[in-house]
């Protein structure tokens, strides 16, 4: 049986949430809501989605306030939608639909990338390489779908109305992944998506001598519906939290990083003036 998708995972923790909190067992919450006592437990292990309607009806039962049961019943719906990612089988995903998802329904989207341009600000080229690099046993088919996947991820999030808000460490922009060229055109693309009203930049530079967050790559992802998760990445794949403890201290990482980096007017301009180093460079030929 397939992994159930994050919002139904949400969606039910959301709801056995709100059950507990009314300090209700399911049968209680089955009698109020006049239905069998199974229902509302394959509901809440996720052997059933649920619709908006239904969703309704528990929240109510529930006590839950207005804008809560709004966020809920959205989410049901959005629930038993197919996002565009499901065409891609698996292996293109990579474990990485989840983090779709999320970004799918962000508010605030808040990374902090030490070694590559972050994966929804790629330019093609770069995507490929990285890909490439870091994957080099998966062949050029897979790796022309995981490019068109960051591709449309990243016209996506451009194109709504999600905060954007990214720290880039240094060595992330002088390394030329791809080649100089690539690396030139790649850091043309992040200064002109910088310029965005939603959008904001900065270099963590190489002359800061330490932070708390070396080593530790990470998104910080606010909900819409006021949920929050930080995923860490790692070379055996990525991990998710809501642990509120775990919110907190990646806010504190995130807070740290951004105090270190350059300003978003210096950031622009160290990232013209490597762009135009890259362009100036000799070695193309040596990616």
């Amino acid at each position: 049986m397939a992994r159930p998708s994050l919002r139904r995972r949400r969606l039910a923790g959301a709801l056995r949430g709100l059950r507990e909190a009314a300090k209700l067992d399911t049968r209680q919450a089955a009698e109020r809501a006049g239905w069998s006592q199974g229902k509302v437990h394959t509901i809440e292990t996720m052997k059933v989605g649920i619709n908006g309607d239904d969703t309704h009806v528990l929240c109510k039962v529930y006590g839950a306030d207005q804008p809560t049961i709004d966020a809920l019943v959205r989410l049901a719906r959005e629930a038993r939608r197919k996002g565009w990612w499901h065409v891609y089988d698996d292996e293109v995903l990579d474990q990485f639909a989840d983090f779709i998802e999320l970004e799918e329904d962000a508010r605030r989207v808040c990374e902090f990338e030490a070694d590559v341009i972050p994966g929804a600000l790629q330019t093609e080229g770069y995507a490929s390489a990285v890909i490439g690099r870091v994957s080099p046993a998966i062949d050029g088919e897979t790796i022309a779908q995981r490019v068109a996947v960051r591709m449309q991820r990243q016209e996506r999030i451009l194109a709504s109305d999600t905060e954007l808000q990214v720290v880039i460490d240094e060595a992330a922009i002088l390394r030329p992944v791809g080649g100089r060229v690539v690396m030139a055109e790649q850091l043309d693309h992040l200064i002109s998506v910088a310029a965005r009203p939603r959008v904001s930049v900065q270099v963590l530079p190489l002359d800061v001598k330490g932070h708390a967050a070396m080593g530790l790559p990470f998104t910080l992802i606010s909900l819409r519906d006021g949920a929050e998760y930080v995923y860490r990445d790692s070379a055996r794949g990525g991990s998710y939290s809501e642990e509120p403890q775990d919110i907190e201290a990646y806010r504190r990482l995130w807070a740290g990083v951004q105090v270190m980096a350059l300003d978003l007017d210096r950031s622009s301009t160290i990232l013209e003036r490597t762009a135009d180093q890259h362009r100036s460079a000799t070695n193309d030929d040596h990616p």
